[in-house]
């Protein structure tokens, strides 16, 4: 974070086409769309495809499992996103 950025601070537009890395140093790919959760208001998922592929997906649970991090595992965003491991 920079100058005392919180999480809750972020702007969801700046995610877009940032590179998502785990704490283990493996690059899952780039956020390409941003899934919401509704009731709360707040970021769900990071998409590594855009939503309208994942939706076209048989199987859209599956699709968007393998291609998605939950934006809970976020620990820090800068030029690249760190997520925790699962």
């Amino acid at each position: 974070m920079q100058n005392g950025e919180k999480m809750d601070d972020i702007r969801m537009s700046s995610l877009y086409g940032k590179r998502i890395i785990t704490t283990g140093g493996k690059n899952l790919g780039e956020v390409k769309d941003i899934l919401l959760d509704l009731e709360s208001g707040g970021i769900s998922h990071l998409l590594l495809l855009k939503l309208e592929h994942i939706a076209k997906s048989d199987n859209i649970k599956q699709a968007l499992a393998k291609n998605s991090v939950l934006y809970s595992k976020v620990k820090s965003v800068s030029s690249s996103i760190i997520v925790g491991e699962s």
